[in-house]
């Protein structure tokens, strides 16, 4: 959710002489926060994160993750709400990385704002996390594992 704090304006009438910023636009979006566990049960798994999100919880990579909503046609990408969003992220050679051992777990959280995406509440969607088994690959974003995750209502 986005909220606009407060906004520092020059005296009425009164010009500026220097840069100066002003807020043109703001509102509020409806947020999707997910935390996802990634299990691996035989071999060690890199999965990268950028940043830190609530209580200190690495937050996935976009780059690294996608989501797929159900179709009548079948599980579908789930796509941009309209043409204008551009989707990005950080490149690979920046990203951190969680080492996941064998036979262990590890939790992430990763959110969207709903507004910038086609999927409405209760809609059945799954994730897709992308995992490495090594540094190198990962880097080179070659030969990810695909972790899907069952099937949940979007909130």
């Amino acid at each position: 959710m986005s909220a606009l704090l407060g906004a520092a304006n020059p005296a009425s009438g009164q010009a500026s002489s220097g840069p100066t910023a002003e807020v043109t636009r703001a509102r509020i979006s409806r947020s999707v926060s997910l935390q996802i566990s990634v299990f691996s049960p035989e071999k060690e798994l890199l999965v990268p994160y950028c940043g830190r999100g609530e209580g200190g919880a690495e937050s996935l990579c976009n780059l690294a993750i996608h989501f797929e909503i159900k179709t009548r046609e079948g599980w579908r990408p789930m796509r941009p709400r309209f043409k204008e969003v551009v989707l990005g992220g950080m490149p690979p050679d920046k990203w951190m990385f969680q080492r996941i051992p064998a036979g262990r777990k590890h939790d992430f959280l990763f959110t969207f704002t709903r507004d910038d995406f086609a999927v409405e509440t209760g809609q059945q969607m799954r994730a897709v996390v992308d995992a490495w088994p090594d540094e190198p690959s990962m880097r080179a974003r070659q030969g990810s594992i695909q972790l899907t995750s069952p099937a949940f209502d979007c909130p």
